[in-house]
């Protein structure tokens, strides 16, 4: 009872000393190792969660397209009446090079009675042609927005079919896992026991999980952009032969500089083994493992970008929806021609303890 009314006034001085605010839901904390079977059960809950998240990403880029298509479908009608006067613009123009009234134009040119006479008809012709000019330009102009307003609207309307099939799959992905997850339920030796630790959990990720994983992707992409800082400091990490250059940068090195980047990533280390980059730490009651390979990319620039294969939050596997979150919203990727201006990557490699760059002399 002592430790019940303890808890109690906690509880109500975090409310006194941070009203309004929710405080956050403290870790799951279970009496037994779970099971394999609790566990599966705790990471499609997990899963749940999260690609109900995507859903509403996905949901709100379907009403942004659509409005874009709606802005873009005004924009066109709007340019398809002004392009109609100038087609009839560059239609009477056409018609009179066509028709030949321009030659016969130009015909007072040569039989001028005087100089005078010769610059006042040159005056005016150069008048003429000149409006010409501007209204086949004018009408080129309005076509070229034309086109690209129709391009842009195909692009558009593209975009919304994928992402609605998108929205549909991500959907069905969630019925059923909460199918599987009530028959996961219904079929356990304890039911309330169960749906108690999914809801728990759940709790758990939303009000801290979530917000903690990314505050650590944040400062781990940070730390990353100053990493060709680093490199040109210790200018050892290069080896130059002939026309190629190596970049060897081991996890021991990387671990260093991580550590010195932010107080955040102090708890957390990357190893290098054969074609996989693995990251572990913890803080706090969270602890996250990381596993991913680094390939070479061109577009839309050159860079070495990090492939998330695998993301792990206390021991449960988290979906490929806040894997693709991450990537997508946390640049974990090198440059290597914020190092020298004039290298690109050519080829990445993983070893036991070393990251390998090879780098070539390219725009």
């Amino acid at each position: 009872m002592r430790r019940f009314v303890l808890l109690a006034v906690a509880v109500l001085l975090l409310m006194s000393l941070f009203p309004g605010k929710i405080v956050p839901t403290p870790p799951p904390v279970y009496a037994e190792p779970l099971t394999e079977t609790t566990r599966q059960l705790l990471e499609k809950g997990l899963s749940v969660v999260e690609i109900d998240r995507e859903i509403e990403r996905i949901s709100a880029l379907r009403e942004e397209t659509e409005r874009n298509i709606a802005q873009n479908e005004t924009k066109l009608a709007e340019r398809q009446l002004a392009i109609a006067a100038q087609r009839e613009k560059a239609g009477r123009v056409l018609r009179a090079y066509y028709m030949g009234q321009k030659e016969a134009m130009l015909g007072i040119l040569v039989n001028f009675k005087s100089w005078a006479g010769l610059l006042r008809s040159w005056d005016l012709m150069d008048t003429i042609f000149e409006a010409d000019r501007r209204t086949l330009a004018d009408f080129n102009r309005e076509y070229e927005e034309i086109r690209k307003g129709q391009d842009k609207l195909k692009n558009d309307k593209d975009e919304l079919s994928r992402v609605a099939a998108d929205l549909a799959s991500q959907r069905d992905r969630v019925a059923a896992l909460q199918a599987e997850i009530q028959n996961a339920i219904d079929g356990s030796e304890d039911p309330a026991l169960a749906r108690k630790q999914l809801e728990e959990i759940q709790s758990y990720w939303q009000s801290a999980g979530l917000y903690e994983v990314r505050r650590h992707f944040s400062a781990l992409a940070k730390a990353m952009n100053k990493l060709p800082d680093w490199i040109q400091d210790h200018p050892g990490a290069l080896k130059t032969k002939g026309l190629s250059t190596t970049l060897t940068l081991t996890d021991a090195q990387l671990n260093d500089f991580l550590h010195t980047q932010s107080e955040l990533l102090k708890d957390f280390s990357i190893s290098f083994k054969p074609g996989l980059l693995s990251l572990q730490g913890k803080s706090g009651s969270m602890e996250v493992a990381v596993t991913g390979t680094y390939t070479v990319e061109n577009e839309p620039k050159n860079a070495i970008m990090f492939h998330m294969d695998t993301l792990v939050f206390n021991g449960l596997t988290l979906p490929d929806t806040t894997r693709d979150d991450l990537v997508r919203d946390f640049d974990l990727g090198f440059y290597p021609q914020q190092v020298m201006a004039y290298l690109k990557a050519d080829s990445v490699a993983l070893e036991d303890g070393k990251l390998i760059v090879k780098l070539k002399i390219g725009k």
